[in-house]
């Protein structure tokens, strides 16, 4: 199955010119690779990310191996070998984490653009579960490309991959602020506008979304009940704050959102 074929082949960066790397025999006679369905270069990893620093000519040619998953598939579980991190290049998953008592955190919805893996860094292993919400494809930055010892400075994907975790761990204490000492619904209030944000940060539109998630993931990631969740949406909607239909939103009014944020938020 190809999503768990992991040759050594694959796993890596791969130089666009095969003939300059020392090779066995076999795998010299490969054509050059190409970008194409399986792969992105370091230009789209860059787009994806949204990087805007400065940048050397090392890594331009290299190659990433795109993976694919089906909708509630694992890409990486709690307690695997960390191999890597992964850029979301479409889609949306879910960042979990499992407590001795078997309860489950949804600690993030990482979404096109986001970096995941990179809490396997520390102990070597993945402290969390990444489940896919939708159809997802993601380019995996492969651990022997990344933090390599001895190599002065380090490459320009290492400063990347430094730059992208340091923006992850940023948004994901801006969510952990949602769900801090205010009412249920102003915790909804805040989760939806961040969600607005978010799509129009990748092009689409602040006003009219889906939601890949349940309104018992929100409600886990907010530390907040299912029923919390649903009287929320049910408030804002009857106060035409906005239109809710099932996952489809429709953000009615931005200033009524802020001020049923800020209301909500004075009276807690």
């Amino acid at each position: 199955m190809e999503l768990q074929t992991q040759t050594a082949f694959v796993s890596n960066a791969i130089p666009t010119s095969i003939s300059s790397c020392h090779r066995a025999p076999a795998q010299q006679t490969r054509p050059a690779l190409k970008k194409d369905d399986r792969w992105s270069d370091f230009d789209e990893v860059l787009n994806l990310l949204h990087y805007d620093g400065e940048i050397s000519d090392d890594d331009n040619n290299s190659l990433y191996w795109r993976r694919r998953v089906k909708a509630g598939q694992s890409v990486l579980r709690m307690g695997q070998p960390y191999e890597g991190l992964y850029v979301v290049r479409f889609g949306a998953l879910k960042t979990v984490m499992t407590q001795a008592d078997g309860t489950e955190n949804v600690l993030a919805f990482p979404m096109k653009g986001n970096l995941v893996g990179f809490d396997g860094i520390c102990k070597a292993k993945y402290l969390t579960d990444v489940i896919a919400l939708t159809d997802c494809d993601l380019i995996k930055l492969p651990e022997t490309a990344l933090f390599s010892p001895g190599q002065q400075g380090g490459s320009d994907l290492e400063r990347v991959a430094y730059w992208a975790i340091s923006r992850e761990m940023a948004n994901e204490q801006a969510g952990a602020s949602a769900s801090r000492s205010v009412k249920s619904e102003v915790r909804v209030a805040r989760f939806l506008r961040i969600q607005s944000d978010r799509f129009a940060a990748m092009g689409y539109s602040p006003r009219r979304f889906t939601l890949p998630m349940t309104r018992r993931d929100i409600g886990s990631h907010l530390n907040v009940t299912l029923e919390s969740v649903s009287r929320a949406f049910s408030a804002m909607n009857d106060l035409g704050i906005i239109s809710i239909n099932r996952r489809d939103i429709e953000i009615l009014s931005f200033d009524a959102l802020q001020r049923f944020e800020n209301q909500g938020r004075l009276s807690s």
